[in-house]
């Protein structure tokens, strides 16, 4: 769901400690911890994200990610480990304004703003759910604003019920609008009684539209026409560069791009468009002439960036659950992706690492049955890690996804979760990681479920 990095001033961790202790603002810049040192990885593009956790009790969690929501697979998961002082700073690239998460203990997420260039220092409050958070340095006020009020909407936004994927066209975005009226009503009275500013509003319109449309990612219609007509609908503005200060805009420009890519011919030259190469997997490298922001291109399509740097020896052993060939099994002290490897020696293994709720990994998994039947009978096979995900729910989605090794971890095993998030590399939802025979395991290149090149490059492992 981006690139740039500007030189950023040296501290040493002692000077940082005394910062963050006395809460001065994030605009004072801290060692880049985490990030390539290259003088080429210099001059990108980034912000420098900081701040500091009170109230963390007894086996509360010591680390906290920092989630980029770019759509490319070059975005960054900032796995941070909180110092003695219970601080974290980490400089992570941003190729263009736009909103990213800092996720802590499960599903407490806080949600900020940030331009390329920006440094922004979080004070919170880790014994409150949704976290209490006191924003400092660049965008102080919108960021005070924005996370208060997105975390007023997620409830809103999770009550959404949108018809069946092969509903009218018509019938269907009735009721998809009047979702996002619901919602819209919903902002504007919070915004009268809390006073936000014109800027915020307008991110948490697109919030309100773009969240209500991931739901919607396996829309089908009655044909392609209906389909077509759905995802382009006026009401998602796609071509208003605006859309891009919000990271679920582009879930929806990913929907477009796997099934519409025509439709980046008709962009006009500028963010959405860069943005629409990113999430096009299928595209051949364009020319960098092409790009609006030629220091994006530099990230998406440069050698800098190791993004097939993933490994399992950091996951801890844990209980998981896996479910296959029509049975259910509880397995107690497992590292999930070695049992996977160890129980299928031998075996090629496409990957996917989704959750229940994500409207693209049910839209893929559903809709690649005739791949994995094809490949049945080959020693490959495939598949599922839930994440993040309600334990009643997979049990009724797992069953309908055949030909697939579903393996589901709790969503309170927050430390495991969080592992294998970091150490594959884990970007968003879904991920896929092919491991070979031999146990060797690759992101680099893999196509997506729906990708028309996932069948030549699952023979190439047979």
């Amino acid at each position: 769901m981006l690139e740039k990095r500007n030189k950023i001033m040296v501290m040493t961790n002692r000077i940082f400690t005394i910062i963050a202790s006395l809460m001065l603002i994030a605009s004072v810049p801290c060692t880049a911890k985490g990030s390539d040192s290259s003088a080429e990885t210099s001059t990108q593009d980034s912000i420098i994200v900081s701040g500091r956790f009170r109230n963390i009790a007894e086996r509360m969690p010591r680390t906290a990610t920092i989630i980029e929501c770019d759509p490319s697979d070059k975005s960054v998961r900032e796995i941070c480990e909180l110092d003695s002082n219970d601080s974290f700073c980490h400089k992570i690239p941003l190729s263009y304004p736009h909103t990213f998460t800092v996720n802590y203990n499960r599903r407490n997420f806080i949600n900020a703003f940030a331009a390329p260039g920006d440094s922004i220092y979080m004070d919170i409050d880790a014994s409150t759910s949704p976290l209490s958070v006191s924003f400092s340095g660049d965008h102080a006020e919108i960021n005070q604003q924005y996370n208060s009020a997105f975390q007023y909407m997620s409830p809103l936004i999770n009550a959404v019920h949108l018809p069946a994927d092969t509903v009218a066209f018509e019938e269907y975005m009735h009721v998809f609008k009047e979702y996002v009226r619901q919602g819209r009503d919903s902002i504007d009275i919070y915004a009268r009684k809390h006073n936000l500013s014109d800027e915020v509003i307008s991110m948490l319109y697109a919030d309100n539209i773009y969240a209500i449309a991931n739901s919607a990612f396996g829309y089908r219609g009655r044909n392609i026409e209906e389909k077509r007509a759905f995802f382009l609908d006026s009401i998602f503005d796609i071509f208003n560069d605006e859309n891009t200060k919000v990271m679920i805009f582009p879930y929806h420009l990913t929907a477009i791009m796997n099934h519409f890519p025509d439709v980046r011919d008709n962009a006009p030259i500028g963010t959405v468009r860069d943005i629409m190469y990113a999430c096009d997997e299928d595209v051949p490298v364009p020319d960098r002439s092409v790009f609006f922001n030629k220091k994006y291109y530099d990230r998406l399509y440069g050698h800098d960036q190791h993004v097939n740097d993933i490994s399992i020896d950091g996951i801890k052993h844990g209980g998981i659950i896996v479910y296959a060939d029509g049975e259910i099994k509880e397995l107690i002290d497992e590292n999930p992706v070695k049992w996977l490897i160890n129980e299928y020696k031998g075996h090629p293994i496409y990957l996917d690492i989704s959750a229940t709720w994500c409207g693209a990994c049910r839209a893929g998994l559903k809709g690649s049955e005739s791949l994995r039947e094809h490949f049945k009978d080959s020693n490959i096979r495939f598949a599922v890690i839930w994440l993040n995900s309600s334990k009643d729910n997979w049990i009724k989605l797992a069953p309908t996804i055949s030909n697939t090794i579903h393996i589901f971890i709790d969503i309170d095993d927050v430390e495991m979760t969080d592992q294998i998030l970091g150490h594959l590399n884990v970007q968003g939802y879904p991920t896929h990681i092919m491991i070979d025979k031999n146990g060797n395991m690759t992101k680099d290149g893999v196509p997506r479920y729906l990708s028309p090149e996932l069948p030549d490059f699952l023979n190439l492992y047979q």
